[in-house]
């Protein structure tokens, strides 16, 4: 396995791993939050009568995410360059799972409290968000499993 290749994997995999643990992190408090109760409050002041199931419902698949991004990160610092096709149609969905929220804020019924669960639902993303790791993880994979193919072809 070419050496640089197989940095840029154990560094995307550590990466992914890191970012994963965070949103779960995150994911754990505000679930915790809302088996106190602590919401109660806010959805009975605001017109906000889908605020639970949404917010379980999002944050189910960002918890799904993690678990797979955990997974992609394992393998990546094993060096198992299979799965990168999955890896990059993993933070695909996130980003457009992320920016397609913001239609169903404009929906009459549920708009307000999808609105209302996104931010506290979805803030474990932002660790991926904030170093903009779907941007530039999969092009990095990608390179590096080439290089990986290429290595094992000449030896």
């Amino acid at each position: 396995m070419n050496r640089t290749a197989k940095i840029i994997f154990r560094v995307i995999g550590a990466i992914a791993i890191l970012c994963a643990a965070l949103g779960l992190y995150y994911s754990a408090s505000s679930l915790a939050t809302s088996f106190s109760g602590a919401f109660t409050a806010f959805e009975s002041r605001h017109d906000t009568p889908y605020f639970y199931p949404a917010f379980y419902i999002m944050s189910a698949i960002c918890i799904g995410c993690y678990a797979l991004l955990i997974i992609f990160g394992v393998q990546f610092i094993r060096g198992r360059a299979f799965h990168v096709g999955w890896f990059t149609s993993l933070l695909t969905f996130e980003i457009v799972y992320f920016f397609s929220l913001a239609m169903l804020w404009l929906a009459p019924s549920i708009g307000m409290s999808v609105a209302a669960a996104t931010g506290v639902a979805n803030g474990g993303l932002m660790a991926q968000f904030l170093i903009l790791f779907p941007l530039w993880a999969p092009p990095l994979a990608f390179w590096a499993r080439r290089h990986v193919n290429e290595s094992t072809n000449v030896a």
